[in-house]
Order: structure tokens, then C-alpha cells, then sequence
């Protein structure tokens, strides 16, 4: 249960955050070195971002999506909320430029890791089809409902149906803002036991 400590925190701290966090940028990505299946972890600026992290064991990263290639260009699909890109959008699965994920008003850390998955094709195809059928995000934080994906779950399922479960089991009680019940934390896939990070800034 997220208490005391996490509003002191987000109350406290942020213009200290941001003040520390605002010279970071992402590096050269690594495009030559990217595979499709690969995670993209970041870390943003907003509320929502420390509040993932405070409740985190480690506090290092608030969103992950999914690295595909798409019509010759390394691109990420992740389901995300409040990044509306047009009048009557709605928090869904999207699928942008990697460049875009990781832009200094959305990422002010973030890396690259591979699963050591042989064949991440078919994982790819289903993130790709989620964003062209705009699957909606899911801000109740439901992982019993699989009509609507948020962040970690998105990626969680694409990966289980290959009979992978990248969480290896972890799950966090988080009760704070709409989240209340047992949720997937970036944190629980970053730390999967195939993983191996090649990238970060």
C-alpha cells in the first residue's frame, strides 16, 4: 500500500526532480543494434511518472513498450495515457518513432534491453495490429480484464501468449489515484531473468 511516504514525496520533491532531472538527454540511440522484441523502458517528468516510481522497489522507470519495426523505421508500441495526438483521441495503444518515445519532454531516463526471446515476430505483429485497432488503455489497472491494456500489462501479455511470462510472477498491492488491487509494475519486467540491457542514458 502506497501511503504517507509517496505523497510527501510527490508533494515534497518535484521542483527538486525536475531541477536534477532537466540536463539529462538520451544519447545516439543504438539503431544499429535494436531487434524487434527488444523493451523500451523511460522514466517521465509528470505526477503520474513518480507516483509508478515511488511505489517501486527500485524507482527507476514509469513506462515500457515494445520495440518493432514498421514500415523500415525502429518504432515503439506501448499503451499510454494522456498523449492525446489529435482532437477526440483517447488513451490507447499507440505506435510512434522510437526518437518520439524517448523525447526530452517524455523521457528524462531511460534504456533498451533484450529478453533473449529466438523469434519475436509474432510478439511484434500483435503489438503492431493492437495499435492499428487502437486497443484502449486501461486506467483502472484491471489484470483480469484484457479488453483494455495498460503499460506493463500490454507488454506482459504480448510476451505470455509466446508462453513467456516476463514477470516471473511479481506483482505489487498499490492503492493511490484510480489504482487500488495487485498490479504490474515496470520494475517487475525489467528485472525478468533473461533480460540483458545494452542501452540507457
Amino acid at each position: 500500500m502506497v501511503g504517507m511516504r509517496v505523497w510527501l514525496k510527490i508533494l515534497v520533491f518535484p521542483l527538486l526532480l525536475a531541477c536534477a532531472c532537466s540536463q539529462k538527454k538520451a544519447s545516439e540511440l543504438p539503431l544499429g543494434e535494436m531487434a524487434e522484441g527488444d523493451l523500451a523502458f523511460r522514466c517521465g517528468r509528470g505526477l503520474f511518472s513518480r507516483v509508478v516510481t515511488t511505489a517501486e522497489d527500485k524507482g527507476v522507470y514509469s513506462h515500457i513498450g515494445i520495440v518493432v519495426r514498421d514500415e523500415g523505421k525502429w518504432k515503439v508500441a506501448h499503451s499510454v495515457p494522456g498523449e492525446s495526438e489529435f482532437k477526440g483521441d483517447f488513451d490507447r495503444v499507440k505506435l510512434e518513432d522510437i526518437e518520439t518515445f524517448f523525447a526530452p519532454d517524455r523521457a528524462y531516463r531511460g534504456c533498451l534491453v533484450r529478453t533473449g526471446i529466438k523469434d519475436a515476430g509474432r510478439i511484434c505483429e500483435r503489438a503492431i495490429q493492437a495499435a492499428r485497432d487502437s486497443v484502449a488503455f486501461d486506467g483502472d489497472y484491471d489484470l483480469a480484464d484484457s479488453s483494455k491494456l495498460y503499460c506493463t500489462e500490454f507488454v506482459w501479455r504480448l510476451f505470455l501468449g509466446e508462453g513467456l511470462d516476463l514477470t516471473e510472477g511479481r506483482r505489487r498491492n498499490v492503492t493511490v489515484f484510480r489504482i487500488d488491487g495487485e498490479v504490474i509494475l515496470p520494475e517487475h519486467i525489467l528485472d525478468y531473468s533473461g533480460n540483458e540491457k545494452y542501452y540507457q542514458f
